[in-house]
């Protein structure tokens, strides 16, 4: 499946959804809506952008808005805008069975980030690596 894509990002959600540390990661964080931007570069000919509005105990509602713009008009409780290049190397680390950090690349700045990062850096400390073995089964082909 190709990445970023629309069906890379339901195959994602639906393996996330069978691994138990994922499950109680969410049920930590509580409800929420995120939007991520991809941003184009890297081979990617424009901004992929995906929002997420997650609910403890039920599948998540995936969408996928036009732009950066659209996805901000949904006033999602977090966004962040991470560069396609950077996205790879997290997912090719992940699949070649390392623990990359994402929230070390929000940390460091290397990914923007709109919400509220107490609560994101507290249960992120909680429950790290929680999701990784299950992107492990998604495949990816990179643009």
């Amino acid at each position: 499946m190709k990445f970023p894509s629309r069906e890379w990002c339901e195959a994602a959600a639906t393996a996330m959804l069978r691994e138990p540390a994922v499950i109680a990661a969410l049920a930590d964080f509580g409800p929420f809506v995120g939007g991520l931007v991809i941003e184009r570069g890297g081979g990617l000919r424009s901004d992929f952008c995906v929002l997420v509005r997650v609910e403890p105990g039920k599948p998540p509602k995936l969408s996928f808005p036009d732009d950066e713009d659209e996805l901000e008009e949904l006033e999602p409780d977090y966004v962040a805008w991470a560069p396609y290049p950077l996205c790879r190397e997290l997912l090719e680390k992940t699949l070649a069975g390392l623990r990359p950090d994402p929230l070390r690349a929000i940390l460091e700045r290397k990914v923007r980030l709109k919400g509220d990062l107490q609560r994101l850096v507290r249960n992120a400390g909680r429950h790290h690596g929680a999701g990784l073995a299950a992107l492990r089964a998604v495949p990816a082909e990179f643009v």
